[in-house]
């Protein structure tokens, strides 16, 4: 549950409404029409773009696409670090911790193949834009942050008895990692995409083998 100082009530009614408000507001929209023009244009194309296509979809000049956000670079590293959290949120909502950990991170591989099956971005940042120099470093960072996050959650399950100590948690995470990211790409490519619920059983196997638990 968020708390009253995270979200800012009691604190919040002024907010905007102050000249910096006001301006702050209009900053953050314009912002938005652009990243969502960028991303409109990445869909369409092949990964590419270029910030004079942005600014002429989001009806703005070229300069102030630059002010934003830099350069180009610096506009598709918002676009991935926006998807990431998205998934991000997904991935790390709450789930009754009591229950069995092989059950949890069923439900959570299901949200997580939900997500990508229906967030637009997901084909082209992990398939398209993964293949350009502009955005592999980041995009390579933020899948870093995934092995981390795996790696932590078998080593939660080790430490609860629900996966055995015999097993590596980074050579685990990684491996896993790896292998849902490649699995769930190459679905989503295919005509007509596995149903999701059949997708989900089929990597849970493979991730049950790897950790020698039960299915």
């Amino acid at each position: 549950m968020v708390s009253d100082e995270k979200t800012g009530a009691g604190t919040g009614a002024g907010a905007g409404q102050g000249r910096g408000g006001g301006r702050t507001d209009r900053k953050l929209l314009r912002a938005a029409k652009i990243l969502a023009a960028a991303e409109e244009i990445l869909r369409e194309g092949d990964g590419a773009l270029e910030m004079s296509q942005v600014a002429g979809k989001a009806g703005v000049s070229v300069g102030l696409a630059y002010h934003y956000f830099g350069s180009k670079a610096g506009m598709l590293g918002a676009i991935i670090d926006a998807f990431y959290d998205r998934y991000n949120h997904v991935v790390n909502q709450y789930i009754d911790p009591d229950i069995a950990w092989r059950v949890r991170e069923r439900q959570r591989l299901m949200a997580a193949v939900e997500f990508l099956y229906n967030d637009p971005m997901a084909p082209v940042i992990l398939g398209r834009m993964a293949r350009t120099s502009h955005v592999a470093a980041v995009e390579s960072a933020r899948h870093e942050e995934m092995i981390e996050m795996a790696i932590r959650n078998i080593a939660s399950g080790i430490r609860r008895g629900d996966i055995g100590d015999h097993i590596d948690p980074a050579i685990a995470g990684a491996a896993i990692s790896g292998a849902i990211r490649s699995g769930i790409m190459h679905a989503m490519g295919m005509r007509p995409r596995p149903d999701p619920a059949k997708l989900t059983h089929q990597i849970w196997g493979m991730i049950a083998g790897a950790l020698d638990i039960e299915r």
